[in-house]
């Protein structure tokens, strides 16, 4: 699904292995599948990066599924929140691509802001293609 989403943009969106960082090749601490007529159709990924912050990871609907008509977006952040929450965090960060607009638009509209990478967690997981970094602060469990 992923190699079918990657080819919808210029530029490749897969950082060469070699230059990931090395917690990056540590196991995810939560991964969510969206399943339609048993087909994966998105998935999300979170890792726990302290006490307070986790990084949103993998983040990828199949086309026919995006938009707020589906919702296949939405209902995987909230999951992700929801687990954060559970998890008593208090920021979700991201990086993403200058090149993935409609993804900006989605996570300025759920309530991320955007942020400059010097104002990152000491500790965040950078993959070295993203030039375009986010935060979802957490303030109470009735937050989307």
């Amino acid at each position: 699904m992923v190699q079918r989403i990657s080819h919808e943009f210029e530029t490749s969106i897969f950082a060469p292995t070699s230059k990931l960082p090395q917690k990056s090749k540590i196991a995810l601490d939560k991964y969510w599948l969206a399943l339609f007529d048993q087909q994966v159709i998105g998935t999300i990924a979170a890792i726990k990066l302290n006490q307070q912050d986790a990084v949103l990871k993998m983040m990828f609907v199949r086309k026919k599924f995006r938009g707020t008509e589906q919702g296949t977006s939405k209902k995987l952040l909230r999951v992700l929140i929801d687990w954060c929450q559970s998890e008593n965090l208090s920021n979700i960060y991201l990086g993403t691509m200058s090149q993935f607009k409609a993804a900006h638009k989605f996570y300025l509209k759920n309530g991320f802001q955007k942020v400059e990478k010097e104002d990152l967690p000491e500790d965040f997981i950078n993959n070295p293609i993203d030039d375009v970094f986010f935060i979802k602060q957490l303030d109470s469990v009735n937050d989307a």
